[in-house]
């Protein structure tokens, strides 16, 4: 896990690419009728929007609100496990909502369908950004992050 700002924001970095990349994926592929070329050619094209709302979401209203309800459901004795399962269940709750809304504004256009949708397309976005979060993009991230820690440890331990 990070335990520094420039190792929170390489892990940050990868976890919202890879969750913001999986979950646009599985949208358009549905509203597309199907994972395929065409599905990743439109999620390749919409895919560094999407980033940059994701990014900025997640790392200030999700992050402010994340942060005061670790606060108010754990304490200092609990384990780090249960402070990662309480970190990604928040953040997963509050970002397949706001991204549920905003990725169907992007879609449609129109608030009265994402609206009229929304408790069958959030339901669905929340389960997929569990599982991607937990199981695809969380194990991806900390391996990044565990590269780059061997690496800055092998740089100092030349430099010095």
């Amino acid at each position: 896990m990070p335990t520094n700002k420039k190792e929170g924001l390489l892990y940050g970095i990868c976890m919202c690419f890879i969750m913001a990349y999986g979950m646009a994926l599985l949208n358009i592929s549905i509203n597309m009728n199907g994972f395929n070329f065409n599905s990743i050619l439109a999620t390749s094209k919409a895919f560094p929007m999407i980033f940059v709302i994701a990014f900025i979401i997640e790392n200030t209203i999700v992050h402010f609100i994340n942060g005061k309800l670790i606060a108010k459901f754990t304490s200092r004795n609990d384990s780090q496990n249960a402070h990662i399962l309480f970190n990604t269940f928040f953040i997963v709750t509050m970002m397949s909502i706001i991204m549920t809304i905003i990725g169907g504004l992007l879609s449609n256009g129109n608030i009265a369908y994402v609206l009229n949708n929304f408790f069958s397309t959030w339901p669905r976005n929340f389960c997929a950004a569990m599982f991607l979060n937990l199981i695809v993009a969380g194990s991806i991230s900390r391996f990044i992050l565990s590269r780059y820690k061997s690496f800055a440890s092998v740089r100092n331990s030349i430099n010095d």
